[in-house]
């Protein structure tokens, strides 16, 4: 800990006083004589609760959790650890900070899960799985979680749900932070806004990376043989991780916004393999760079509202494994995908009090270069998928608002012309026409005592992806023979808000059900490799609660997931098996105090017994990881020293990729306040 506090303390001081000295701003000369009612409007205040309340209104009502990025006093933070205070939410890791993880939601398989970036979809026809560990997570400011119910408005329905990752847009903000810690791990980060009249803008640069070289028992490949087990150091582990936003935005009047953005984001690391047959040398990047626009008029009185978005991203994954160390042949390969889209929204004007209802279409191509699989073969003719899409939904509120019907539908025509090289060099082609047709219907009844109850009921398709069918060349291997999956699910569940003699109480309860044919989900397929496969037919079914309360300067807040997630094809000699990689139970509870310029936090995340395998021979033992914190603010300086997986768990998420064990982290950071009041806490609901 003495280094990492004497790593952090010149650079993260420099910056501050560097921040201080010349981008503080001051006061302008006739700043004392502008009405203080107009310095201390709460418009980005007003902004923020819209925010949150986006995701009710896109889902009215679904099971949806929003989750705070920087509210929980850490020093390092990763999406996966944000993503686990969400009930129902399960990331499975290939290894530590930076390596390959995937995001389930209620027992569904990654693919089934659409991810977004400000609504820019990342899951793609090149990338079904989006890599959890591939997302700028030094710009995000909150995640969306969409269990089960996705909004039909951000594209294809998916039948898991869907993430929205929202990256900062205060213009307000200012702010430098470095971490530094364990396994070589450093992190930086700054953020400065501006605004002028009627415009707005904001930049973000961010940096994280790591040695990645923690220990971990190597059982040399003979799980059952103790005799030859030693503790080793994770090989070829590093990897560095870039990202930079910018965005510019303009409203001259009320109800009416533009705005533009670009994301830019860079990785290079290495691909270390099994931890019993480690490769010292492959390597991959990936590299991302998006551009977005939007236009919004928002609806009046007796006029429609409408708002156009379009996008456009180029992806770039380069693989190099020239001595064969993964067991796929040497590979040295230069992929690049493309995805640009376009839509038009329109919403009923607000005199409709009784029913409102929106409607859309949109235009996306997706095309993909993939490269042979093996050195000296010839590369594959371009890969497209186009898609046309439309959706419509209705919403009738009834009862002065207490009961909320709502009903949806999506329709996504794609036409796919795949081609692929194959290990082996044999060609791949596939020419396909569908039409996806997904579904939805809702109910919320508000009760008394602040209680509300909510259902749902949805199906859908979805495709096989790019990477599904053709791999990464890494550790993901391609399968063209997989078939399309489907899907029907439901859910039933309440909650409950209260404030009592200045306690707040919040409670939520969910139970589903969704059963899948054709399930596409990862398995083992060799020592080093998964590969996507399908199973007929498979049941899910859980119950999942909620719950936080907070009294002056203290939290709680906590979640719970019961899953049982099995085979159901009585054909299959998987019959009756539980789905590798879904425990049984996941929880998670958050204990944090303040006192002055003094914060404290403890975390406990309770992972059940798990199978690695489909036919439920290799049985993950339970686990439990505890963390702690500890801040301290100097005016607008604060530092954090943060200690994970303090009981020194060492354990596996994926059968052969070991993760970290204890790791300790420190951090300093220099934040003008936010010009929203909003104090620092999760807020979540069903």
């Amino acid at each position: 800990m003495d280094a990492v506090i004497d790593l952090l303390r010149t650079p993260c001081l420099a910056a501050a006083v560097a921040v201080l000295m010349g981008g503080a701003p001051g006061a302008s000369p006739d700043s004392a004589s502008s009405p203080p009612a107009v310095r201390t409007l709460p418009v980005v205040e007003v902004r923020r609760e819209r925010a949150l309340l986006d995701a009710r209104r896109r889902a009215p009502t679904a099971s949806v959790t929003d989750l705070r990025a920087g509210e929980s006093s850490r020093a390092l933070e990763s999406v996966a650890e944000l993503l686990q205070g969400a009930a129902g939410a399960r990331v499975v890791q290939y290894g530590g900070l930076g390596a390959f993880s995937t995001l389930s939601l209620r027992g569904a398989p990654p693919g089934q899960v659409a991810v977004y970036l400000d609504g820019v979809p990342l899951t793609s026809a090149a990338h079904g799985v989006v890599n959890l560990s591939d997302l700028p997570v030094t710009a995000v400011d909150r995640i969306e979680v969409y269990r089960g119910f996705a909004p039909l408005g951000f594209g294809a329905a998916s039948p898991g749900g869907a993430v929205n990752l929202v990256t900062a847009d205060d213009p307000g903000a200012r702010s430098v932070r470095v971490t530094a810690g364990s396994f070589g791990t450093t992190e930086a980060r700054g953020t400065a806004g501006a605004r002028r009249g009627a415009w707005s803008a904001l930049a973000h640069a961010g940096y994280q990376g790591s040695d990645g070289n923690f220990e971990y028992p190597d059982d040399n490949g003979t799980p059952f043989n103790a005799a030859d087990d030693e503790i080793a150091a994770r090989l070829n582990n590093r990897f560095d991780a870039a990202s930079a936003l910018a965005r510019l935005a303009w409203a001259p009047r009320d109800g009416v916004r533009a705005s533009a953005r670009a994301e830019g984001f860079r990785k290079a690391q290495g691909v270390p393999g099994l931890g019993a047959v480690q490769a010292p040398h492959p390597r991959l990047s990936f590299e991302r760079a998006l551009g977005a626009f939007e236009c919004a008029i928002a609806p009046a009185q007796a006029l429609p509202g409408a708002t156009l978005r379009a996008h456009a991203q180029r992806e770039r994954s380069r693989f190099s494994d020239r001595l064969g160390e993964l067991g796929l042949g040497r590979q040295d390969t230069d992929s690049r995908f493309a995805d640009r889209g376009a839509g038009l929204d329109v919403s009923a004007p607000t005199a409709w009090t009784i029913v409102t209802a929106v409607a859309g279409v949109a235009l996306r191509r997706e095309t993909a270069e993939p490269a042979a699989p093996t050195l000296g073969q010839a590369l594959p003719p371009q890969t497209r998928r186009d898609t046309r899409s439309a959706h419509a939904g209705v919403q009738l509120h009834l009862a002065s608002d207490a009961l909320l019907l709502h009903a949806a539908r999506r329709w996504d025509r794609q036409d796919d012309r795949l081609r692929a090289t194959v290990v082996g060099g044999v060609p791949y082609a596939l020419d396909a026409r569908r039409t996806l047709n997904a579904p939805q219907l809702g109910a919320r009844l508000r009760l008394p005592a602040r209680v509300e109850a909510r259902a749902n009921w949805t199906r859908g398709a979805r495709a096989p992806e790019f990477l599904e069918l053709f791999g990464d060349q890494a550790v993901v291997q391609g399968n063209p023979r997989l078939l399309p999956e489907s899907g029907e699910s439901w859910d039933a569940g309440a909650s409950w808000r209260a404030r009592a003699r200045g306690v707040l109480l919040s409670a939520e309860y969910a139970h589903f059900e969704s059963r899948t044919r054709q399930m596409i989900t990862w398995i083992a397929s060799s020592q080093r490799t998964v590969r996507a496969a399908n199973f007929p037919s498979a049941r899910l079914s859980g119950d999942e609660v909620g719950a936080r309360i907070a009294w002056r300067a203290l939290s709680l807040s906590g979640s719970a997931g019961w899953l049982d997630a099995r085979q159901d094809d009585r054909a299959s000699i998987y019959f009756g098996k539980r789905l590798p990689q879904r425990p049984a139970f996941q929880g998670y509870a958050r204990l944090e105090a303040r006192r002055g310029s003094w914060t404290a936090a403890a975390d406990v995340l309770e992972i059940g017994e798990d199978y690695l395998d489909p036919i439920n021979f290799r049985l993950a033992p339970s686990r439990t990881l505890a963390g702690a914190s500890l801040s301290r603010m100097w005016g607008p300086l604060r530092l954090t020293v943060e200690g994970k997986n303090l009981g020194d768990r060492r354990a596996q998420d994926v059968g052969g990729y070991p993760l970290p064990g204890r790791s300790f982290f420190a951090s300093c950071e220099w934040s003008r306040a936010r010009s929203d009041a909003h104090p620092r806490s999760n807020r979540s609901g069903t």
